[in-house]
């Protein structure tokens, strides 16, 4: 009788083996398995992974991998690696960024915003926000004489104001104002104006008029301000608008408020501005401001 088949080729007794057969044939047997369970599990160390072989019934050893390493394919087989996508993040507020590998940006300093910048080796930065627009004072001039004119205005912005503070003239005279010196009859108003204390105004239009008034001022220093707005003022296709709010002594003691809008039947930008009145200015200031 032939000796049993296992599954690893062991040579086993066979039934008609003699006693003195036996010992050398478990001998042979025991060795095979030894050797056999040695192939399928050939770990040694504390940690030891076992993989299938490319010969049948055996196992290859692979040894524990060092910290922070990761079990990966190399060549088709198991093998521990270091990665790339471990955290590159130390401190609060670190944001995990990418350059031509994964990196770190630090929390910007307080107040910053994350802006884009393909300058930057992660694209990304943090820095001061830009100022909220707002009105930028482009000149300051007193008032002197019988008009001032202020002129080679700035073009790069989207509207002018015009605040004329703090003024009254010599002699009882009106405050007006006229657009890149022109004296043609090219301004276009019309107005309210409200005496103090009254509930109703008179609706005024000047119609076409060559200077813009604002209505007649007491030669008595009362803080009198007057705001011009000129909206789109450096376009130069099509004409321009304004707007604008007067508050000044008239008829000691009364005061009186004007406002109104207007149109100037010119396409050219505004470069200058003239602001006057019918005497002589003993006080004021003018301010021209950008937004």
């Amino acid at each position: 009788m032939a000796n049993p088949t296992t599954n690893y080729g062991f040579v086993l007794p066979t039934s008609t083996d003699l006693v003195t057969d036996l010992p050398a044939d478990f001998d042979v047997a025991l060795q095979g398995v030894d050797t056999r369970l040695k192939a399928l599990q050939p770990g040694t160390t504390l940690g030891d992974l076992m993989y299938a072989s490319a010969t049948a019934n055996t196992n290859t050893r692979l040894g524990i991998g060092s910290n922070g390493q990761v079990l990966s394919i190399s060549g088709g087989v198991p093998a521990w690696a270091t990665t790339a996508d471990q955290t590159p993040l130390t401190t609060k507020g670190d944001l995990f960024t990418f350059t031509t590998v994964d990196a770190r940006l630090g929390i910007g300093a307080n107040n910053t915003i994350l802006t884009a910048d393909s300058a930057e080796a992660t694209g990304m930065k943090w820095a001061t926000p830009a100022a909220a627009p707002g009105w930028t004072l482009l000149s300051t001039t007193s008032l002197t004489g019988a008009s001032v004119t202020i002129s080679s205005i700035s073009q790069s912005y989207n509207e002018l104001m015009i605040s004329v503070e703090d003024y009254f003239p010599a002699t009882d005279g009106s405050l007006y104002f006229q657009l890149n010196a022109n004296a043609g009859a090219n301004l276009h108003n019309r107005f309210m104006t409200y005496a103090q204390g009254a509930t109703t105004g008179t609706n005024l239009s000047l119609g076409t008029e060559a200077y813009w008034t604002f209505g007649s001022c007491d030669n008595v220093d009362n803080n009198n301000a007057c705001v011009i707005n000129l909206p789109a003022y450096a376009n130069t296709t099509s004409r321009k608008m304004f707007s604008w709010s007067a508050e000044f002594q008239n008829n000691t003691p009364a005061r009186e408020l004007t406002f109104g809008t207007g149109g100037f039947n010119s396409t050219s930008a505004i470069s200058s501005i003239k602001i006057g009145t019918t005497t002589t200015w003993s006080q004021g200031t003018v301010k021209i401001y950008g937004c």
